[in-house]
């Protein structure tokens, strides 16, 4: 699309943003032009709020001081009814006048607090930030990101699906690299590993896991973590395993806008944000305990044809650690 064919979009986005939540036109424009074309929401979180309109939370994104205080200024009411959707309003505007108001708030509950699941501190999450007890804030996704396309293989930086020797102790299912990357790729020097990742699995055991622990070294040496087995019956069959094998998925040669898998179509991202399939879902480092950051999503429909739900991947680069878990609807 030309500039004035997404600043046209837009416009419409705007006249028409009280059926953004739909799910129809206007939420499906809005996504796309998310996606593909990364655009300012400034405007479009101005008319929503003139509307009383709170979702989806990402439009919200890039509101101005004004917008994000008048925000706050409907969430500070101890009487508020909206907080649920304020806070993740306010979560993905996310600057520092968000945080202190979010720290406050996590000190000093208001009334509607009862009505809520969580603090304010995860819903930051679903902002991609985080912050501790003391006030200390960490980011949980990388503002770069690639994806992979269907090319010749030739293309060594980013390999999915790769069948390796070794059988799950389990189920018996072979083991594959879901993905192997080379941190010495000039695109991938954002993720500061300095060599290769490999991220092995058990693709049958994987789903039914509420998570999955490696351990890894930047020589493409990585060690499942012991865990309790959820099943011991092999559900993945050789054909299955030969179709995720044989992809000719290539990385991308530029970088995607970081919003990428928010366009609806299913897409394997490497970096950039997260488009959960349900909640936000940060693990915690099984060895240093801090919150790990999002490293990459992988829909099981581009490997397996009628695969449902997504495997998401997560990384301490600390203490060379990743955790892995699947989501589905």
């Amino acid at each position: 699309m030309s500039r004035e064919e997404v600043e046209k979009m837009v416009e419409s986005i705007i006249s028409n943003i009280e059926t953004i939540g739909k799910w129809d036109q206007v939420y499906q424009d809005f996504n796309g032009l998310l996606c593909y074309h990364d655009i300012n929401t400034a405007r479009i979180a101005q008319a929503a709020l003139d509307k009383g309109i709170f979702f989806p939370a990402k439009i919200y994104r890039n509101a101005s001081p004004k917008v994000r205080d008048q925000l706050l200024t409907r969430l500070f009411d101890p009487a508020c009814d909206e907080a649920s959707h304020l806070l993740l309003c306010l979560a993905l505007q996310g600057d520092e006048v968000v945080q202190e108001a979010f720290l406050k708030l996590e000190r000093n509950p208001l009334p509607w607090r009862s009505k809520l699941y969580v603090n304010p501190s995860v819903y930051a999450h679903h902002g991609g930030w985080h912050f501790d007890e003391r006030g200390n804030r960490s980011s949980l996704c990388f503002e770069r990101c690639y994806t992979m396309l269907p090319g010749d293989g030739v293309d060594q930086a980013a390999k999915v699906g790769q069948l390796l020797e070794q059988h799950c102790p389990h189920c018996g299912c072979q083991l594959i690299d879901v993905l192997r990357l080379d941190g010495l790729d000039e695109r991938f020097s954002f993720l500061e590993v300095d060599g290769v990742l490999a991220i092995p699995i058990c693709p049958n055991c994987i789903t039914f896991t509420e998570e999955t622990f490696v351990c890894y070294d930047e020589n493409g040496r990585s060690e499942i973590i012991p865990y309790e087995p959820p099943l011991t019956k092999n559900y993945c069959s050789e054909d299955e395993l030969q179709e995720m094998s044989r992809n000719q998925l290539t990385l991308s040669t530029e970088a995607v806008p970081k919003h990428y898998a928010s366009g609806g179509d299913e897409v394997i991202t490497i970096g950039g944000w997260p488009d959960w399939v349900q909640d936000a879902q940060f693990a915690t480092c099984s060895d240093c305990g801090q919150t790990m950051k999002f490293l990459a999503a992988l829909p099981w429909n581009v490997l397996m044809d009628c695969s449902e739900g997504t495997l998401y991947i997560e990384i301490c680069t600390d203490c060379r650690t990743l955790c892995l878990f699947h989501q589905q609807t």
